[in-house]
């Protein structure tokens, strides 16, 4: 099947978008850190850490299953946090709550004291809301944004001993399958968009629990191909299990410490420029909906020192993880330009 005309221009207005949001977030981010450096507050304006401090251990909703890359990220930030930011004896409780409705519906419904935050999939949350909003009990533009910690551009991938070489391979087989987690996902949006821009002849299974087993699925052979993200496979990559046939971010989005992307062919230059960087993953650091203006400057500025510190880019370092750390501000417009592409994008992909 061929992307439709319609499409098509969807998602070349999402490529120009997102490439004129990366430019606009890296400009923020160059500021806030230069800010930062003076010593001034990074999120929010006020007295560093606002007239509230934390007393008792802080929730953690993660809608995923342990393991996956928001899962780790997640854990990434909250250890560094609990290390270097919060009071001591205040600690960050980590909870996975797959399905991924349910987990954000948990992080929507919290109580907005100060307590609850998680880690929120983007254009997920939107998608699903978009797609299912008698399931969604949230809205996506509601939740108390306090930043973003990584961007992630997605691959298509196939087992070590597959006999797809290319992705031309892929496109001359009938009958491909494939699979993902829930339907309305970061990762099932970025794999439909992908076999309709591509042109594959492809049924997909949805309902896997995380990433661990979509590329357990896809090494046991229960998948032809899956489409997933950048950072989220690379133990996988790196072992000889998997191998990537194409990259669908730009090249803005390759990131420098991953040495086995190098080298894979972007859509781009496979003559699918529309496709380049057209559903991008972004992992928002949210709290509920109407927390109190002087606890959310104290999470707001807790999360992007916590981001920003030189002890989560060792973090980063040693998980092998990229991280692209975004202020509340900034992570805002980004989130605020998915939801109004996604309102155009998810109801064209679902016809």
């Amino acid at each position: 099947m061929n992307i439709t005309k319609t499409t098509k221009t969807i998602l070349s207005e999402r490529l120009h978008r997102s490439r004129r949001m990366r430019k606009v977030a890296a400009a923020g981010l160059v500021a806030a850190l230069a800010l930062t450096s003076c010593g001034s507050n990074s999120g929010s304006g006020e007295s560093a850490g606002g007239a509230w401090t934390p007393e008792k251990d802080i929730n953690w909703i993660v809608p995923y299953s342990a393991g996956g890359g928001f899962d780790v990220y997640a854990r990434g930030i909250a250890e560094v946090m609990q290390q270097t930011q919060l009071p001591d004896g205040v600690n960050v409780v980590v909870r996975n709550m797959p399905p991924l409705p349910q987990g954000i519906t948990a992080m929507f419904n919290e109580k907005p004291d100060g307590y609850n935050v998680g880690i929120l999939p983007m254009p997920a949350a939107i998608a699903q809301q978009i797609q299912d909003p008698d399931l969604a009990k949230w809205k996506t533009n509601e939740f108390t944004v306090l930043g973003s910690v990584d961007e992630n551009a997605y691959v298509v991938y196939v087992a070590a001993d597959s006999p797809f070489q290319t992705i031309e391979d892929l496109q001359a087989k009938k009958g491909l399958r494939s699979l993902t987690v829930e339907e309305g996902s970061s990762s099932a949006l970025a794999g439909l968009a992908t076999i309709e821009a591509l042109g594959l002849d492809a049924n997909v299974t949805y309902g896997a629990e995380g990433s661990a087993e979509v590329v357990t699925g896809l090494i046991r052979g229960d998948a032809d191909f899956i489409t997933y993200g950048s950072t989220d496979l690379t133990g996988f990559v790196e072992s000889g299990d998997i191998r990537p046939l194409l990259f669908l971010g730009t090249e803005e989005q390759r990131p420098e410490s991953l040495t086995w992307l190098a080298n894979v062919p972007t859509a781009e230059s496979k003559g699918f420029e529309d496709l380049s960087g057209a559903v991008t993953e972004l992992r928002l650091i949210v709290a509920p909906p109407n927390v109190p203006d002087n606890i959310a400057t104290y999470l707001r500025d807790t999360v992007y020192a916590t981001m920003t510190s030189p002890e989560f880019a060792e973090w980063a370092k040693k998980a092998d993880r990229p991280i692209i750390p975004r202020d509340w501000q900034a992570a805002t417009e980004v989130m605020n330009s998915q939801i109004e592409q996604m309102e155009v994008l998810v109801p064209s992909l679902s016809n």
